[in-house]
């Protein structure tokens, strides 16, 4: 089964890429039939809240369809939609194993590992490390971190250390997705809204920048009268090599979006289909570069398989939600409703306000995020020809990414969870201040741009 997986989700992504360059019916309908079959060798097998998700969409939909009698040439074409999320998610493990690779990971350790007196001060460390290794390694960042945050703190009661680490890890992973060029929420807002990414980049860069600068200070603030034993502090400074590997990160990521809009520009396609197309010849060339192409080869090699389970889920959870949009979509369904509310054109601040509300609460009761979002876009498109695409971008991206910290169900507080064996309501609990925060300063800059 694993091999016909694999088979039939790499097709579906070739397929999607091929297709950016020839514009082919054919092609746009062998897609489509690949990932219908995809979508069916994914169901066994598959997480079961993945599977509950993914069979009450196709229900819904399929009922929808059959009742407005669509033609079955568009139920092919419907599984087509989510082409560009599914090639993103299954071409972003080439960074996270370069990153391994590279052990660069290691280097960030180092920081963590110098001149620590006090809790303050590692909240501030853990923090930025968690930040940067999110932009790379994405959910591999939580048990890295916890880890190096469980040793620092041992000798410090549980509540502590769990509460530490619920605030140096979840925070900075929130702040760090809200504009990295691979988080696939950004990719499908921008689909949505058909905002450009490059625009958007400076402002969700400097919010984030901005949070970032808050949180470490109230946690420098917050923990520095917890003193840190010598024997644990760690040593005085940093290595040479450590300090060439973090410029090496900078250097990483700033050439990756450069490459990436040189791309964009020179094919005049999509940004996010820019980047599709540049993260392997891109993690190749680099890790050539470093003098790590075989082993970075033999890495893949050795765990490509375990993506495969990965993929299941997504093609499990999106290729329904994309043939529920499109069949929504194409009837009209929602149109009454979303008609009722047609006053918030002209009063954006309440559609704003509700687009954070909604997240949250969605979030609350267990919706997947991509769920939440592809929902919001229903309902936020009639809206768009008369406020600003761009504020609405900015506040459905800081809405989505917030549940990082706060979304009792998400996967990085169920990851986070799995070390600290709490309620995952109390890990809401400790973030929701800073959540509301974080989301209320993303509404006002939504206003401020309209």
């Amino acid at each position: 089964m694993n091999r016909i997986q694999f088979h039939l989700y790499s097709s579906f992504v070739a397929l999607y890429i091929i297709h950016l360059f020839i514009d082919s019916q054919v092609l746009l309908y062998l897609q489509g039939i690949i990932g219908i079959l995809a979508f069916l060798v994914s169901v066994k097998g598959a997480n079961k809240t993945y599977q509950l998700i993914g069979l009450v969409f196709t229900l819904v939909a399929g009922a929808i369809f059959i009742w407005y009698n669509l033609p079955i040439s568009d139920l092919i074409l419907f599984y087509t939609s989510m082409g560009l999320l599914l090639s993103l998610l299954y071409l972003i493990p080439f960074i996270n194993h370069l990153m391994i690779v590279g052990k660069f990971d290691e280097a960030l350790y180092q920081v963590l590992q110098t001149n620590t007196q006090h809790l303050g001060k590692f909240y501030t460390k853990s923090y930025f490390t968690s930040y940067i290794l999110t932009l790379f390694i994405f959910l591999s960042t939580i048990p890295l971190v916890y880890q190096f945050v469980k040793d620092k703190t041992s000798r410090f009661q549980d509540s502590l250390t769990q509460q530490f680490a619920t605030r140096s890890i979840l925070r900075p992973f929130a702040a760090a997705n809200v504009w990295s060029p691979i988080e696939v929420y950004i990719a499908l807002v921008v689909a949505i809204t058909g905002s450009y990414y490059l625009h958007l980049l400076p402002i969700l860069l400097g919010f984030s920048l901005t949070m970032l600068a808050i949180d470490m200070s109230l946690g420098y603030l917050k923990f520095r009268k917890y003193t840190i034993d010598q024997v644990v502090a760690g040593k005085e400074k940093l290595s040479r090599e450590t300090y060439w590997k973090l410029l090496s990160l900078v250097g990483f990521l700033a050439g990756f979006i450069a490459f990436a809009t040189l791309t964009h520009v020179t094919l005049g396609i999509e940004f996010f289909d820019a980047i599709i197309l540049v993260i392997m010849p891109y993690t190749f060339l680099w890790a050539w570069l470093t003098q790590k192409l075989r082993t970075f080869i033999r890495y893949n090699q050795k765990v490509w398989h375990e993506q495969v389970w990965t993929m299941q889920n997504f093609m499990m959870l999106l290729l329904p939600v994309g043939f529920f949009n499109e069949v929504v979509g194409e009837t009209g369904l929602f149109e009454p409703f979303i008609s009722q509310l047609a006053w918030m054109e002209t009063q954006p601040l309440y559609l704003f306000i509700f687009i954070q509300l909604s997240s949250m609460v969605l979030a609350f009761v267990g919706f997947h995020p991509l769920v939440t979002l592809s929902l919001q876009g229903l309902f936020v498109t009639p809206f768009l020809d008369t406020i600003n695409p761009l504020s609405i971008s900015v506040v459905m991206i800081i809405a989505v990414v917030s549940n990082d910290m706060t979304g009792t169900f998400n996967v990085p507080i169920t990851m986070l969870n799995q070390y600290l064996k709490r309620n995952p309501y109390r890990l809401t609990g400790w973030n929701i201040g800073y959540a509301l925060l974080f989301g209320s300063i993303g509404i006002t800059i939504g206003y401020l741009l309209l």
